[in-house]
């Protein structure tokens, strides 16, 4: 063992902390121009901590993170509900809003989103609030009339990228109108989950007075992992967050179970969230804990990449065609008819969610070790979703199973893009002989090559 006055622990300690630091900045690398959706429950608002809670809100936007704010706003309500004496029912967890509380229930959620923009500006940071919800009418449902409870129906995401243009954190709340100006009392959580559902969100963060998903008590879906203490599930993914809700129906708390659910919808759909985490906010740093370490003390969900990516079936071909023909009319690739794709739809492999297909990309082989990637499209209205990286990854993936050694592609316009993936510039005399034989002098398409494992075949 080291002496006592031996610099060895501080050096190692040190090197440690090196570490630290430079998984610190590869963070902020990542994440700098990306958009976090944090709901704050107003019950922290008190706490001793929440000033420091708001300290590192700031931080991450002066990093270069674009934020929005969230604002539950439950506390608040009772109090100033108490205060009128006025009681409202509960029902499955949502509030009966009568007429007679929505003044004091608006009241509320202003004095709570004033907190915050005052908390913001002592850090130098613009909040701003506005009402940018577009709400509905619960209505009667199984019998009881919610009365002025509402539903979330849209945000209007081009307000609020404006803002976020402009240096703002956007802060919502509560209320929402409809087409007539009718207020509604709405949830928070559901309120976040729209935001990811509208607009481009990395990260979506449920901050709360109380802890993470719980551990202890609970059926837990197999893979999924709980923190060394042993008191929260430390991280799963979608797929194992449907095997907590199925399995614990009775055990799991109805926020839990909501919270849950909305962290899945996020995360499955084409361009969803790509991390939900769910974190106490009494704890000091939690929050960049959870953005800045690889550990995390909270409960963390993420999505499969290649969930919705399966082989093709002759039934896709027209959706395959579809996909390819705007690329076709720009000159990005050569025209396929149905009959090629039929005899080579083992190759194919489309990025699909229920019943609409968003892209697709192929993977052909032609043994002695050569793949050659072709065919990747990906529906106009989503290539800013991550479809065609997904699925380029997926193929190059497929292709260290198959132990191809040199995957090849043809592209006239995209090979910067390719170079993301470790594809180099190579030699239209590389190519394998047959292809060597059909390379198109006139298209003069660029060559790019992978190498997988061991050398090239050239």
């Amino acid at each position: 063992m080291p002496a006592m006055n031996d610099p060895l622990p501080q050096r190692y300690a040190g090197r440690a902390s090196v570490n630290t630091i430079r998984e610190v900045f590869d963070y902020i690398r990542r994440y700098r121009g990306k958009t976090f959706v944090l709901k704050l429950d107003d019950g922290l608002i008190g706490h001793p901590l929440f000033p420091l809670l708001m300290k590192d809100i700031v931080q991450l936007h002066d990093i270069g993170i674009s934020l929005i704010l969230v604002m539950g706003t439950r506390t608040a309500i009772e109090k100033h509900l108490a205060k009128a004496g006025l009681h409202t029912k509960m029902v499955n967890g949502i509030r009966i809003t009568p007429r007679a509380a929505m003044d004091h229930i608006k009241l509320a959620a202003m004095e709570v989103v004033q907190t915050i923009i005052s908390h913001l500006s002592a850090g130098q940071a613009n909040g701003i609030m506005g009402n940018w919800i577009r709400a509905r009418s619960l209505g009667v449902c199984r019998g009881v009339d919610f009365e002025y409870t509402g539903h979330v129906e849209k945000i209007q995401s081009d307000i609020i990228h404006k803002l976020m243009g402009q240096d703002f954190i956007p802060i919502l709340y509560n209320i929402g109108m409809n087409a007539l100006g009718d207020g509604y009392n709405l949830n928070s959580d559901q309120i976040a989950r729209q935001v990811c559902m509208d607009l481009s969100v990395e990260k979506l963060f449920f901050i709360r007075a109380q802890d993470a998903i719980p551990g202890a008590g609970l059926l837990l879906p197999p893979g999924s992992q709980v923190h060394p203490d042993g008191e929260i599930v430390s991280n799963m993914d979608i797929d194992q967050v449907g095997f907590m809700l199925d399995r614990n129906k009775k055990s799991l708390n109805p926020e839990n179970q909501t919270l849950l659910g909305y962290a899945k919808e996020v995360i499955d759909r084409p361009g969803g969230v790509k991390r939900v985490h769910i974190i106490d906010g009494r704890k000091e740093g939690r929050l960049l804990q959870e953005v800045f370490s690889s550990i995390g003390g909270g409960t963390l969900i993420y999505g499969n990449q290649y969930a919705h990516i399966r082989r093709a079936t002759l039934e896709d071909i027209p959706e395959i065609l579809r996909l390819l023909d705007g690329y076709v009319q720009k000159g990005n690739l050569i025209m396929r008819t149905a009959l090629d794709i039929r005899h080579r739809i083992h190759a194919y492999h489309i990025y699909a969610v229920d019943h609409a297909v968003y892209g697709c990309g192929a993977l052909y082989e032609y043994g002695n070790g050569w793949g050659e990637i072709g065919a990747v499209a990906v529906n106009e209205d989503y290539k800013s979703k991550g479809i065609g990286r997904g699925l380029v990854q997926f193929l190059i993936q497929k292709a260290r199973e198959k132990k191809i050694k040199t995957l090849f592609l043809l592209t006239t316009q995209a090979a910067d893009w390719f170079f993301e993936f470790g594809f180099v510039w190579a030699d239209p005399a590389d190519l394998p002989e047959s292809h060597r034989q059909r390379y198109n002098l006139e298209r003069n398409s660029r060559v790019l090559f992978l190498t997988l494992q061991g050398i090239s075949n050239n």
